[in-house]
């Protein structure tokens, strides 16, 4: 009993952590980003989605070190299907809506579908070849992707940047608002305007802060959880699916939901598209590098498939609903996570 309410206590302790740290990591990631000339969308695909993964990439690493790789891809795989299921669908639930730009959605929707099938290809020649892991081709695959993902997302910032140019030429010449030429560019303008001013060391020393207080923080968030789920007997792969991935995905959750309220809706998708990238082009191609990675046939036959059609569901609702996701398709995307939770407990075994 006395157990029981040191790891619940502690569990409270590290969340109220990552909360405070995820709200400084946020305010100040933006602050250094447009000053470093980095978009929103590229931020939360790139520094925020890095940084808010550090947890289940340490906890997929740590268990493929000590002979628990199929936690490892059970931990990646559950983590990307609460993201955009759950985390999604209660950014949407609380804040009212989140907008996505359709370019956005083509590009970064259309990349996250592709990796999750580039995953389930991998997976499918791993039991074709009967070795029951994830080969370092296999690995050096998907971390080639990735960074061929980043420099796809470079090169359109930059013609952005530029198109930018031409606009307030064109603002200028014929006396229109930036604003009414094109509703991207104030977001553009902050970017090329901040970019002249030098960075402030207080931001820098506060972003650093926050991500090491979300670092920290998830690791006791981990350690709490762990403890927990030894304590009432929860089976390692159902750690990995479910509490694992959703304690280590506690960031994302904060960063989203603080995103969303404060209405940088370029972030708030572009943190759980990129996470989900991150996860398994990096989460899992790295330590199956390193170290042997089993893959559960269960995450074969259901959990990947099922995280695919999750994206596809969401890009279509997001792209026939407006380009945003409201409360409604929230509740959808929430209900597709419970559902999730039930098959693969009671049903799939």
């Amino acid at each position: 009993m006395l157990e029981i309410l040191k790891m619940s206590v502690l569990f409270i302790i590290a969340l109220l952590i990552v909360i405070k740290a995820a709200d400084i990591f946020v305010d100040n990631v933006l602050k250094v980003g447009t000053a470093l000339g980095v978009s929103q969308v590229l931020l939360g695909i790139t520094a925020v989605a890095m940084g808010t993964s550090l947890p289940e990439y340490g906890s997929a690493l740590i268990s493929s070190l000590s002979h628990t790789g199929g936690m490892g891809v059970g931990l990646v795989i559950g983590s990307n299907i609460w993201n955009l299921a759950g985390i999604l669908g209660i950014s949407a639930l609380i804040s009212g809506y989140i907008k996505a730009d359709e370019k956005f959605i083509k590009r970064d929707g259309l990349m996250a579908v592709i990796v999750g099938v580039i995953l389930f290809i991998i997976m499918i020649a791993v039991f074709l070849s009967g070795a029951d892991i994830i080969s370092k081709i296999g690995s050096v695959i998907m971390m080639l992707v990735f960074f061929y993902y980043l420099k796809i997302l470079i090169r359109d910032q930059k013609k952005e940047i530029k198109d930018l140019k031409s606009i307030k030429e064109k603002a200028s010449k014929d006396k229109i608002p930036i604003e009414k030429i094109d509703e991207k560019t104030p977001e553009l303008e902050e970017i090329l305007e901040n970019k002249k001013k030098p960075l402030n060391k207080k931001n820098i020393a506060y972003l650093i802060g926050g991500i090491s207080g979300i670092i920290v923080g998830c690791e006791l968030l981990v350690y709490s959880a762990v403890g927990l789920a030894d304590i009432f007997s929860i089976p390692q792969m159902i750690m990995g699916l479910f509490l694992l991935a959703i304690t280590t995905s506690f960031p994302e959750l904060v960063i989203t939901v603080t995103s969303a309220m404060k209405g940088l809706h370029g972030m708030a998708i572009g943190n759980i598209i990129g996470t989900a990238a991150f996860n398994i082009l990096i989460g899992i191609g790295i330590p199956a590098f390193i170290v042997t990675m089993p893959v559960d046939p269960i995450s074969l036959y259901f959990d990947a498939p099922y995280m695919i059609m999750v994206y596809v569901l969401a890009i279509f609702l997001v792209k026939y609903n407006g380009m945003k996701l409201t409360r409604i398709t929230g509740l959808i995307l929430i209900s597709l996570y419970i559902l999730y939770t039930i098959l693969r407990i009671f049903v799939v075994t």
